[in-house]
């Protein structure tokens, strides 16, 4: 890839890589759409009388031959509602999880045939009589339950889980699926390339420039071929001792959804963490339309719909910017992995250059889908990289674990006891010069009894090193980070959390006098910047 993004965190960044991911394409025979077309062919296939028996005669060869196909190679078939059925994806995680796991081929075989009803647009015919007596049909177009067919197999280009949908009855549109992520991986095996992957993700690769290349590889010729090979197989219609298939059965293959990924894998879960949730504050916003439309590419108009959404993926959150049916979305997938994904539904929304729907422009939707991505980052790059910590509020704001697999809570600058430790510990002498507990005693008078309590309230400052203990010794000393976020949070709750708090909730005939402080003035300006920057961030008090 090729943004500002990646060069700003690149000391950071352990590979990236950019692939297609979730590719549906949807195949039609064009000639079957129109009833008068559809009534031409079939009567030139035989058919003097074009009725719902007619439809039904095709659909039973249809299933007798997939019946035969899963029987002859010992092919599950199953009713999905049989099976505890879901949706939004279920049937590729049921597929995952009962049947891929238990294939360790490398060749073409299925997995399982799944069937479903499912509403359809198809034709139905009905009887009228003439005045005269005769009897004649008439095709509709309807909508209706019809079965589909769900045939989940391994390719030996394309990897594995692949679909390949058929509808049993006219006019017989199918869908096609397949992961970019499955390719590549099939691409790495073959060559001997060590990788990780988690969660559709390549995590850990030794050689990503070949990675890379292998995502670059899928072209639409290639998904063409392996699409004709398993129609051949699978979509014929049953005669008896064999089957075959009208030259009028013949489809043709569009692009229905197309996702393209751009992903950084961090070095750190933790800085990626952070820098999310950074990014997630200042860019929640980008979605606006004038924004979204120069990332896609296209010139701002008022006719063009968009709009933003966060929502939880995977239980991670995700903000995911909508324009004109297409959408990209950012998310934290792994905790040290973002993926940045443009989903192209509306072709015609991106780029300068309208993208066309059929199959051998696939290519085209790769480089889209990647000019958007670089764009979204380009913006994303816009973030003070010293505004990002890897681990320091985590350090002092949360339990962490010592060296000897103790929990240690967090010092607590709410209580007395702890603030006036902390103002004592920030004297010159206690950076300079060893200390032990007793010398802090007569200091604390009235907020500790004895030094074991005041070594209690260390120890919490120990495990996070504010404080250091001297080697073999009974002595400590403050060190220079330690004494650095001690002044920070002194001084922060001294002359900052305090005054402003006093400020916001004191009357306002004692913030009317006739001679105001500058000091007021000034928290009067802090108070103004924190109002405006609580609303850009679109925060709800």
């Amino acid at each position: 890839m090729n943004n500002d993004f990646e060069k700003q965190f690149s000391e950071h960044i352990k590979f990236s890589y950019t692939c297609f991911d979730r590719v549906i394409i949807r195949g039609y025979i064009c000639k079957f759409f129109g009833i008068g077309s559809l009534i031409f062919l079939l009567r030139r296939m035989g058919f003097r009388q074009v009725s719902d028996t007619t439809f039904r005669k095709f659909t039973d060869r249809l299933n007798q031959h997939i019946t035969r196909e899963s029987k002859k190679h010992n092919i599950p078939l199953h009713w999905w509602r049989s099976v505890n059925g879901g949706t939004n994806g279920a049937k590729l995680r049921y597929i995952e999880k009962h049947h891929v796991k238990y294939f360790k081929g490398k060749g073409n075989f299925t997995y399982c045939i799944l069937t479903d009803n499912e509403n359809a647009r198809t034709f139905a015919s009905r009887e009228f009589f003439t005045k005269a007596g005769k009897k004649h049909h008439k095709i509709y177009k309807v909508k209706k339950p019809v079965k589909h067919y769900y045939i989940y197999f391994h390719d030996k280009v394309l990897g594995g889980p692949c679909c390949l949908k058929i509808c049993s009855y006219f006019p017989f549109t199918c869908q096609f699926y397949f992961n970019g992520h499955n390719y590549v991986r099939h691409r790495l095996e073959q060559q001997g390339i060590s990788y990780k992957m988690k969660g559709n993700a390549f995590t850990a690769v030794s050689n990503p420039e070949v990675l890379q290349k292998a995502a670059e590889e899928i072209t639409g010729r290639m998904i063409q071929e392996r699409i004709h090979y398993w129609m051949n197989r699978f979509f014929k219609f049953d005669h008896g001792k064999y089957s075959t298939r009208s030259k009028y059965f013949k489809h043709e293959w569009y692009m229905g959804q197309v996702e393209i990924c751009s992903n950084v894998i961090f070095k750190s879960a933790r800085h990626c963490t952070n820098l999310f949730d950074r990014l997630i504050d200042k860019f929640h916003r980008l979605g606006m339309p004038d924004s979204i439309s120069r990332i896609f590419n296209k010139r701002f108009t008022r006719r063009h719909k968009s709009k933003t959404t966060c929502r939880l993926y995977e239980e991670n959150a995700c903000i995911k910017h909508w324009f004109r049916r297409n959408s990209l979305k950012l998310y934290n997938k792994l905790g040290y992995f973002l993926r940045t994904e443009t989903t192209i539904n509306n072709p015609k929304s991106v780029g300068s250059i309208k993208l066309k729907k059929p199959l051998p422009y696939l290519q085209s939707y790769f480089w889209a889908g990647l000019s958007c991505n670089n764009r979204f980052l380009n913006c994303c790059a816009d973030v003070d990289i010293a505004s990002v910590s890897d681990d320091e509020p985590e350090r002092f704001n949360k339990p962490i674990i010592n060296d000897k697999g103790h929990k240690v809570t967090p010092p607590d600058l709410r209580k007395d006891r702890q603030t006036v430790l902390l103002k004592e510990l920030l004297k010159p002498k206690y950076s300079t010069t060893n200390f032990k507990t007793r010398e802090l005693l007569p200091a604390l008078q009235g907020y500790f009894q004895n030094p074991a309590q005041i070594r209690y309230e260390m120890k919490k400052l120990i495990a996070r090193n504010v404080i250091k203990k001297v080697k073999s010794k009974s002595f400590y000393i403050v060190t220079t980070s330690g004494w650095k976020w001690m002044w920070v949070s002194i001084s922060s709750i001294s002359y900052f959390q305090n005054p402003i708090i006093s400020k916001i909730y004191k009357k306002e005939f004692l913030q009317s006098s006739s001679q105001p402080s500058k000091i007021e003035e000034a928290y009067d300006l802090v108070n103004h910047g924190l109002t405006q920057f609580t609303q850009e961030m679109a925060m709800v008090i």
